[in-house]
């Protein structure tokens, strides 16, 4: 995939130091770190509630696997020259969901050929009406097409932060809660059977982790974090096992895993929505 498509492409710095602002300024906790597959490519399916997912689910992800995140987006997203460098500095692919071009479905097969992580909202929008807005078939065509796992997520709270319409996140954290990967199940069935399958199988998973997401929001939870620091020995005992020390970007990976254990562990009170919290300067550039 084009390097200058990934995810904060402004420089290895100041991405790390972007992340450990998300980390700590606007997590509540990570739970199901565990799911998300330490190697080969898979879908992220998730709930949409604020542009501010992209930058909670690139962080996340970044720490588990150190790779980069490609969001396809609405193309209409991509007129304004502003929202065009925005959206593409977080690793988004413009694509006409009602008449999606060519480019983009091979922008995306590209994506899971390589190996990456593609994360798609089947909401197709933004939805902070409670519960999930009804589903596309989007990401579960490219799993059952391609036979690569569904790794379903819920975010709580992100609505919080960046508010449709708003430029400036406010002082509030979300919650990320992963489940187990989903696969789809030929069984000698059409591919739009097993398509429709797949979608009610996520969208059912996807509600217990919402309400999970819920019920646990704003509480320190020291066994997720517990699993997240796991997560971060693994890196540095498979760079022992190699001989050679741990890399670049294994260091940035442990220091945002790290981050994230700090913020899982935390009580944190959740502040009025009219506080503005400082980023910085260049997270979105």
């Amino acid at each position: 995939m084009d390097p200058h498509k990934g995810s904060f492409k402004i420089n290895d710095t100041l991405s790390t130091s972007f992340r450990h602002w998300v980390a700590r300024n606007h997590v509540d906790g990570v739970e199901g770190i565990g799911h998300i597959p330490a190697e080969g490519p898979f879908i992220v399916v998730s709930n949409h509630l604020s542009f501010f997912d992209h930058y909670l689910l690139e962080t996340v992800l970044y720490g588990a696997r150190g790779q980069h995140v490609y969001f396809p987006a609405k193309a209409a997203n991509f007129n304004h020259p502003v929202k065009r460098l925005v959206r593409l500095s977080v690793g988004c692919i413009p694509l006409d969901s009602d008449k999606p071009d060519r480019n983009a479905l091979a922008a995306m097969t590209e994506v899971l050929d390589g190996g990456d992580v593609l994360c798609m909202y089947p909401e197709g929008t933004r939805w902070t009406g409670g519960g999930l807005a009804p589903f596309n078939d989007g990401p579960f065509y490219f799993a059952v097409r391609t036979g690569i796992p569904v790794v379903p997520v819920m975010i709580h709270g992100a609505d919080r932060i960046l508010p449709k319409g708003e430029v400036v996140p406010h002082r509030a954290t979300a919650r990320l809660v992963f489940g187990a990967r989903l696969t789809s199940a030929p069984g000698g069935r059409a591919r739009s059977a097993q398509i429709a399958d797949l979608r009610g199988r996520a969208r059912a998973r996807m509600e217990q982790l919402g309400e999970r997401a819920r019920r646990t929001y704003g509480r320190p939870d020291e066994e997720s974090a517990r699993l997240i620091r796991r997560r971060a020995d693994e890196i540095a005992v498979a760079a022992c096992v190699r001989g050679h020390g741990l890399d670049r970007t294994e260091r940035r990976r442990i220091a945002v895993l790290h981050s994230l254990a700090r913020a899982s562990a935390a009580l944190r009170p959740q502040p009025a929505l009219d506080a503005p919290a400082p980023a910085p300067a260049a997270a979105t550039g």
